[in-house]
């Protein structure tokens, strides 16, 4: 019996969905899979330019190397000996406090001799073991980290953790949507520290961050080149509607008919084209936030910097009020992003926080960013060559109205067999999750083959 797949979205979510389906039904002739895109190119927020001898990453800037399902992936494409890991001097981070860095502790010595935070503080967190269990499920990234670890914990490395993650604000994030290991080990083992000593017997899995030789997009550039005969660029779906038990995927210029829809795209696209079919959906996609970022590369002469940074980069907690979030050096994490005397460094600014940066122009933004890099890393120049890019709708946030969301979605769902939502917005906003999420839609547990 023939069958049509139609798969809306050509980010990572959408052309690793078109992978897989293509993997099982790959003995399945009479099974025609389609993918459209509204735009002239896939990839989504994962755009790697290339200017000159310099390469800048518009989205994420790796993967950690921790999940077989995006190496197996990377592997089928041919692309393992394209991977480049993040050299061992980056490990290195910072917190910036006044306009100063300060290494970020990777061991009990390190944090104590962390100097921004006071004796009784640091002894505060050392009770942790003695903290009862949580019992609020929608509690905050904030309330979890003041009440487990001590209030100055939570601000200096939960808040800006939160925001280097997700551009979200950790007073609203919910724990368990957005770090739910974390919530997990709590809840079995009563405290985090008793959790860590468990896991680090056990083996705890680590992971480096990685990317590829051209930039990120060579990963999904190669999804959509190997199944570039079913991957329609230019077509916008305008809506879905079930007619007769199928659905109806129409466009600015055709109706597709399909058996099954695979919607990867954000959620306040997936609202609009299926608010047709149900109504109720569209409201809970709706409520779905997502935090407005502004992604700033600049490349300064090396001889611009007295001390040229060291290291991964630094994140600004927000009681800082700054609209920056954080720099990440690119040039120190992964080779060849830049001429070897320049440096390359990227500037996230926004967030959940600072909606205000919609308003704000390039140039506006720009110059934020360089005053960042003049005031905090003392550069005595002027960048020779900008990049920019602007998402005002760039990450979910996995908020309390999320977690309603989410509970609505799974719902509603059930009333509509073939109709699928597969994207950042549900279960994890990275690459390795987006990855392991498409492959979960093509392949359900309960499925056979």
């Amino acid at each position: 019996m023939s069958k049509n797949i139609h798969i809306v979205g050509a980010g990572i979510s959408g052309l690793a969905t078109l992978h897989y389906l293509k993997k099982k039904y790959a003995a399945r002739p009479d099974v025609a899979i389609s993918l459209l895109e509204q735009s002239s190119a896939p990839g989504g927020t994962i755009q790697s330019v290339v200017r000159g001898n310099c390469l800048f990453e518009t989205g994420p800037n790796g993967f950690l190397d921790s999940k077989p399902r995006t190496l197996e992936l990377v592997a089928d494409l041919g692309l393992a000996g394209e991977l480049v890991k993040a050299g061992r001097g980056v490990q290195t981070r910072y917190l910036c406090l006044n306009n100063t860095l300060h290494p970020f502790p990777m061991s009990p010595g390190g944090f104590f001799g962390f100097r921004p935070m006071r004796l009784r503080e640091k002894l505060r967190v050392f009770a942790e073991p003695f903290v009862a269990r949580g019992t609020d499920p929608g509690e905050s990234v904030y309330d979890f980290g003041a009440r487990r670890l001590g209030k100055r914990f939570a601000e200096f490395f939960l808040d800006p953790m939160v925001s280097g993650i997700y551009g979200g604000d950790a007073r609203a994030t919910v724990l368990k949507a957005a770090f739910g290991r974390i919530h997990e080990m709590e809840q079995q083992y009563g405290s985090l520290f008793k959790a860590m000593i468990k896991l680090r017997k056990g083996g705890m899995p680590k992971g480096t961050l990685t990317s590829f030789r051209q930039g990120q997009a060579q990963l999904t550039d190669a999804l959509a080149r190997r199944y570039a005969p079913d991957v329609w660029f230019n077509e916008e779906v305008k809506n879905i509607t079930r007619v007769s038990g199928r659905f109806a995927v129409v466009t600015a210029t055709a109706r597709h008919e399909a058996d099954e829809v695979f919607v990867c795209t954000p959620a306040y696209q997936a609202a609009t084209i299926l608010r047709e079919t149900s109504p109720a959906l569209a409201r809970e996609l709706e409520k779905i936030r997502y935090s407005p970022l502004a992604v700033i590369g600049l490349v300064f002469p090396r001889k611009a910097f007295v001390s040229p940074p060291q290291g991964f980069g630094y994140l600004i907690p927000s009681g800082e009020k700054k609209e920056v979030l954080g720099v990440l050096f690119e040039s120190n994490i992964f080779p060849g992003r830049c001429g070897e005397e320049e440096i390359l460094l990227r500037i996230m600014v926004g967030g959940a926080r600072h909606p205000e940066i919609l308003k704000r122009s390039r140039e506006e933004l720009t110059t934020l960013a360089v005053k960042e890099i003049q005031t905090t890393l003392k550069a005595s120049a002027q960048p020779v060559e900008t990049f920019f890019a602007q998402w005002p709708k760039a990450i979910p946030q996995y908020d309390r109205a999320y977690v309603a969301a989410e509970r609505g979605l799974e719902e509603e769902l059930t009333k509509w067999p073939g109709l699928h939502l597969v994207a950042n917005y549900l279960h994890g906003v990275s690459l390795n999750d987006c990855i392991e999420n498409a492959r979960q839609a093509a392949f359900p547990l309960e499925e056979k083959v």
